[in-house]
Formats: structure tokens, sequence, C-alpha cells
């Protein structure tokens, strides 16, 4: 990791309407830092002395079994935020899938602007709330589908996660869709073997449902049919993940 003066990102674009002095001592500390790909940005059981802003690049959060085998919890990107815990050690481990660009702030300099800034309180509620929603997706998503059903599911939760948190704003949803993270990542993420992955990619490129433009990144050609096979209600606008009509 390698860190440089600070710079503004979207949290700082949140708090202009409801600056306070906290807030501005909170982003005037924070530190841009760079991750190389498969570097660690925090470790599981590691002080929660920090957070961090993503401003570019993939991140998996995961959690390891006594075991050894992984669970990705979550796959984040830009305009999202990383670390923020209630306990004092991190629970989970958050690795570069990419080169990664993010912001790093003191817990204890968040904890003072909450205090202080109601409105910058208001939209991290949101934003932790919107990590929430995606977590009970992914649960769902893994215990009640077969696995053409768990990558259609996941293509369609890709498909608004990019529109929403694309680097420069929310957009509105297409269907080139990018695919920074590895078929065993996407294993890991839907509780599936990396064959499966294979076979179900292949199932849907068969049906027409989806054509690769190369190894990271997937058309999807039939969005009714792949709706229809992973579940239209899962990733709707009504529930926040666009901002955007999801067509």
């Amino acid at each position: 990791m390698s860190t440089v003066d600070q710079t503004s990102g979207f949290l700082e674009e949140l708090a202009q309407d409801c600056m306070t002095p906290e807030l501005e001592h909170m982003f005037l500390n924070g530190r841009i830092c760079h991750f190389d790909l498969g570097e660690n940005i925090i470790t599981e059981g590691e002080p929660t002395t920090y957070f961090y802003e993503i401003i570019d690049g993939t991140i998996a959060l995961a959690r390891n079994g006594r075991d050894g085998r992984r669970q990705i919890l979550n796959f984040m990107g830009p305009r999202q935020i990383l670390g923020v815990a209630s306990t004092p050690g991190y629970p989970n481990l958050a690795t570069a899938l990419t080169p990664v660009v993010a912001i790093k702030y003191t817990r204890a300099h968040l904890e003072n602007a909450l205090a202080t800034s109601p409105g910058f309180a208001s939209q991290i509620r949101v934003i932790l709330t919107r990590i929430l929603e995606s977590a009970h997706d992914h649960i769902y998503t893994i215990g009640q589908r077969v696995a053409i059903e768990r990558l259609a599911s996941f293509l369609l939760y890709l498909r608004s996660t990019q529109a929403r948190y694309a680097k420069n704003g929310p957009q509105s949803p297409v269907n080139e869709l990018e695919l920074p993270m590895t078929r065993l990542d996407i294993a890991d993420f839907l509780g599936l073997t990396i064959e499966t992955v294979s076979r179900a990619f292949s199932a849907m490129k068969q049906k027409k449902l989806i054509a690769f433009k190369d190894s990271h990144s997937v058309k999807i050609l039939n969005i009714s049919a792949l709706r229809e096979l992973g579940g239209r209600e899962d990733f709707t606008d009504k529930r926040g993940r666009t901002g955007y009509e999801d067509d």
C-alpha cells in the first residue's frame, strides 16, 4: 500500500450541505491509498481504527472458515465505504481484486462527525442500509436457488450495483457488465464450485442469454429471460438499487 496527500471523494460531496468543523477535520486528514492486485486492505481481527472510501477498483469482502474455505460476502467498488464496524476488530478480510484507490479515514474522526452533523449521519445510514439490503439479497440467492438461478441473480446484482456505484456517479443500467472477479471468486460468493459456475455460464451462453466479450466482461442478450431465471423482484429500482428505472 502507498499513500499520498488527501483528495476528495463522494463522502465529501454528500457533506457539502451539512458541513461542520468536525467533518472538515475528517476530510482534511483523509489520505488516499493505492493497493495492488491481491493486496489486503483490511484483515480479520485487525483493530477497527480506520475505514475506507473506495474511489476506484474492486474489492472482495470475505471470511475464512476454520477449515480454510472462503466465503465471499460482497464485492465492493467505487462510491462505497469499507471497514465501518461495531466491533473492536474487523470480522472480515478485504482483498483487492484489481488495483484499488481508496481514501483512508480514522474511525474516531467519523464518530465525531456523525455526532455533530445529523444531515451527514442520515446519509451514512442510507449507505449502511443499502449494504444490509445487499446482504439480505445474497442470503436469499444462495439459500433458495439452483446454480444457474444463482448465477442469473448474480448478474442482475452486478448490473444494478455497477449502475448505482459507477465511478462518476449513478448511471442508467446497461447490459454490458464488467467481471473483475475470477470464476473462483464468483463460486465463493455463490456457494458453488468453480466447475459448477463454468457449467452454468456455458448453459447461459447456449440459451443465448449472455455472450462473453472476453474473460472479464459479459453482455446480457436477453434481460427478460435473465430476470425470469434470476428472480425479477430481487433487484428492482423500488428497492433502491439504482435510482433509475430498471429497463
